[in-house]
């Protein structure tokens, strides 16, 4: 459209209205297109548990039964974490599998990785993906954007170290564990009783095999592939973290599907989440039962509520901070207690 020369301002005026107008219907056209394509995000690698049955699960269930496609990026093809988190925000991608960067939109997300808000992964598991986890969902992720459409965990956190076992808070005088640059995670080790030492995770082999540190905090099947457990002689499987995935989407363009279609999709991602949670706990039995037999790790379970109670003032302070989430924690905890 060409603006002639000498146009007065009431006719420019006009014009300029007419073409937002025109944009703004031309934008909301775009929003109401049919969604026909379905891209999925995740920084796990093509032989992950959580990548092969989004192909064999989720994407095998919407296209057999919808005319949606599904195309699945693992190992960052889209981006790092930041950017398909983001992505899926602002609907460039449509969904994703995420951690908890979340946090980053409404601070108060953050409470979910706290110590001991689950006791364990089943509590973990059956809260996020049940009544009270959509609860959370509404309260705090509705609000930014985002359909949350099934949870799962890598494992809880566990301790790991060369000097003894460590069964109760107790045991940990005198060893040094190795800790990221994280004011929560040196607080909770602290809390334990621990000496703290940060470093970075690419020297903690070469750390521990020279007694630089003694210990460190991961999920059993993270240490196991870091190679770790060759420099690490016990394990106390704490599950003091239990650090989320969420599979994700965006929730306007889960509005433009038809009825049909998310009912399908909120099914598949669910029967998704479900299979992986079950995977990933059969193989971390497989890798206790393997550096039990073959490496000679001794793993124990200690009763975890002693190393509850040394961090329980970092929740209660987090409830004075954020008084808004403060029920849905207590709801959490209060369901705890059955896992006890």
């Amino acid at each position: 459209m060409k603006i002639r020369r000498g146009l007065n301002t009431a006719g420019l005026i006009v014009l300029i209205m007419l073409l937002v107008t025109t944009a703004a219907f031309a934008a909301g056209r775009a929003e109401e297109r049919p969604v026909t394509t379905l891209k999925v995000a995740h920084y796990f690698g093509a032989d992950h548990p959580l990548n092969i049955n989004l192909q064999e699960v989720f994407k095998q269930t919407v296209e057999s039964e919808t005319d949606l496609v599904v195309e699945i990026y693992p190992a960052n093809q889209l981006g790092a974490e930041p950017e398909f988190t983001e992505g899926v925000m602002i609907g460039n991608i449509e969904m994703a599998v995420t951690g908890n960067m979340w946090e980053m939109y409404n601070e108060e997300i953050s409470f979910i990785q706290l110590p001991y808000i689950f006791v364990n992964m089943d509590h973990a598991y059956e809260v996020m993906n049940g009544p009270l986890g959509q609860k959370v969902y509404d309260e705090l992720f509705k609000p930014i954007g985002i359909d949350v459409l099934g949870y799962f965990s890598q494992g809880g956190r566990a301790l790991s170290n060369n000097v003894r076992p460590i069964e109760s808070p107790d045991d940990t005088a005198g060893i040094t564990m190795r800790t990221w640059q994280g004011t929560t995670i040196i607080e909770i080790m602290e809390r334990f009783g621990f000496n703290v030492t940060v470093m970075s995770m690419d020297e903690l082999f070469t750390a521990l095999q020279q007694g630089v540190v003694d210990a460190q905090d991961n999920p059993v099947s993270a240490t196991y592939h870091q190679g770790w457990f060759e420099v690490l002689d016990y394990v106390s499987m704490t599950s003091h973290i239990i650090a989320p995935n969420y599979f994700v989407a965006n929730s306007e363009m889960m509005e433009r599907l038809s009825d049909r279609e998310r009912e399908v999709v909120q099914r598949a991602a669910a029967a998704t989440t479900e299979k992986t949670h079950n995977d990933v706990l059969a193989a971390e039995q497989e890798i206790i039962d393997m550096i039990q037999s073959e490496m000679g790790v001794e793993v124990t379970y200690p009763d975890v509520v002693p190393f509850m109670e040394r961090v329980m003032p970092m929740i209660d302070a987090f409830k004075d901070d954020f008084p808004g989430v403060r029920d849905l924690i207590e709801e959490i905890q209060a369901v705890g207690e059955q896992y006890l």
